[in-house]
């Protein structure tokens, strides 16, 4: 009997193809990808040594990297150019099998079992995991096609329902992957459908991957070192485990088979987020063991002069703001007063008690359980301990996942309790308090000129919602009150 397989493809071109991807993967890595799936699945078919045909929709030369005969696909819609392309194919065949193109499990022996199945069956179908099909075979053409709404998770289910329709005898193989989302690509880095969404950050995406570590993706760095981000954050995480207080860290990529994002693997700890009102003592003594550390020989950034590394930080990050045609004058009369403030009370002073800090310590920051940790730590440097310290306590920390502000007890017993493990210079806290207002602010004023202008890759409402509150006239005026005018700008003065 003579055999034959259609496959059916789109012809990648830059710009189009793999919409769900496009937060996270280039334009140019979205084509790639796409490449890399029709030639991998073409050299499987290929050393299967079944007739092949190639049917593609798009333009034939986008294809010129495929080799093969190709014909374009007909029809108004998915299903009538399906249907089409097997009758086509069955006027010179006795089986034909249609699979698309951006599969993952094909292999020469499915190929084999689907067309020695359609010896008994009229119908046979490799299921896909998001509830469609990743291949269908038949012997006649019959429409199971028409009137099937696709890309939706109850195709399968509507097809056989039409084969049942019909009465035919089917018969389902192995179940395929479609290449589409991103937790599609976890899932087959990691070989398990077991794939969770943690958290969603501005530069990272972490995974619950098979119920027992963390896959950590990175699409963005703070610290400016592009590729060499997860490597960075690799080495930290080695370097701070003898604290016993982060997650054990397992692997580093620079890419995956299929997923063109450097990412990391680490222990997974069951937890909550800190609360505010109930983990202060604990936060002051997991912070207390980290900052223990002696950072010898560490590969981690070394800010020798602190606050001028900040202060300059802070000029970079709200100069987006201050040159954006849609600014607010009355945040740029804030900021630039609390610039002021920061610059009177001193660039030049040097580290004196180098330690290994995470300077993003907002409450997701913390695991609570059984087990309590610090987690996320993509902007490690050697830096001083009251700079963590003051970066866990102000406004725009506490408030940017919750709706606390500590109050001036509160403060005082986290750090009394953190005095019971480490020493502290309570007059450069103060200081550094200042200063990580002023990042805060900045920080959400760049942000508001990329999220406006649709230039950053993850977009998180909440995360807008709390930078448009940051930067209202109402949120400005309290931290001038209270952490500039009132409190700090006694600091100079002691």
């Amino acid at each position: 009997m003579k055999e034959k397989i259609i496959f059916f493809t789109k012809a990648p071109r830059p710009g189009f193809g793999k919409s769900r991807l496009k937060n996270f993967l280039s334009q140019k890595e979205r084509y790639d990808l796409c490449v890399q799936l029709i030639e991998e699945n073409l050299s499987i078919i290929k050393k299967s040594g079944y007739p092949y045909e190639i049917y593609y929709d798009g333009k034939k030369e986008d294809l010129d990297f495929a080799n093969g005969s190709k014909k374009e696909q007909r029809g108004s819609g998915l299903g009538e150019k399906m249907y089409s392309s097997i009758k086509e194919e069955l006027e010179n065949a006795d089986k034909v099998l249609l699979m698309g193109s951006d599969l993952q499990g094909i292999s020469v022996e499915l190929f084999q079992d689907a067309f020695t199945k359609l010896d008994k069956k009229d119908l046979i179908i490799a299921p896909a995991k998001d509830g469609g099909y990743g291949l269908i075979g038949m012997k006649k053409n019959w429409d199971v096609f028409s009137d099937i709404v696709y890309s939706r998770e109850d195709v399968l289910e509507k097809i056989l329902q039409k084969a049942e329709s019909l009465g035919l005898e089917w018969s389902l193989l192995e179940t395929l992957r479609d290449i589409d989302t991103l937790e599609d690509l976890v899932s087959v880095e990691t070989n398990t459908d077991e794939i969770k969404l943690l958290g969603l950050g501005e530069y990272n995406i972490n995974f619950l991957c098979d119920n027992s570590y963390v896959l950590r993706i990175n699409v963005g760095s703070q610290l400016h070192l592009g590729e060499k981000q997860i490597p960075y954050e690799y080495n930290a995480l080695r370097e701070i485990q003898s604290s016993g207080v982060v997650p054990e860290i397992y692997e580093y990529k620079s890419r995956g088979k299929y997923l063109p994002l450097p990412f990391l693997t680490m222990e997974y700890i069951e937890g909550r987020p800190l609360d505010y009102d109930k983990d202060l003592k604990t936060a002051a003594f997991l912070l207390s063991q980290i900052h223990r550390l002696e950072p010898k020989d560490s590969s981690l950034i070394r800010e020798e002069e602190p606050f001028q590394g900040m202060f300059d930080e802070c000029s970079a990050m709200f100069g987006t703001y201050r040159s954006w045609q849609d600014r607010e004058d009355y945040v740029v009369d804030f900021v630039d007063r609390f610039f002021n403030t920061a610059k009177s009370l001193g660039l030049s002073e040097k580290i004196k008690t180098p330690t290994i800090i995470n300077t993003e310590l907002n409450n997701r920051n913390f695991i609570i359980g059984d087990r309590n940790v610090v987690i996320d730590w993509e902007k490690p440097i050697i830096g001083e301990k009251e700079q963590d310290l003051a970066h866990f306590l102000v406004p725009t920390t506490t408030n940017w996942k919750t709706d606390k502000i500590l109050k001036v007890h509160e403060r005082d017993e986290f750090l009394k309790e953190y005095e019971k493990y480490n020493t502290l210079d309570h007059q450069k806290l103060g200081k550094y308090l200042v200063f990580n207002c002023l990042r805060g602010i900045t920080w959400c004023s760049m942000a508001k000129v990329e999220y406006s202008s649709q230039t950053k890759g993850i977009i998180n409402e909440d995360t807008l919602l709390k930078i448009d509150h940051f930067l209202s006239p109402e949120f400005l005026s309290f931290i001038e009150r209270n952490y500039y005018e009132e409190y700090y700008g006694n600091i100079k003065t002691k």
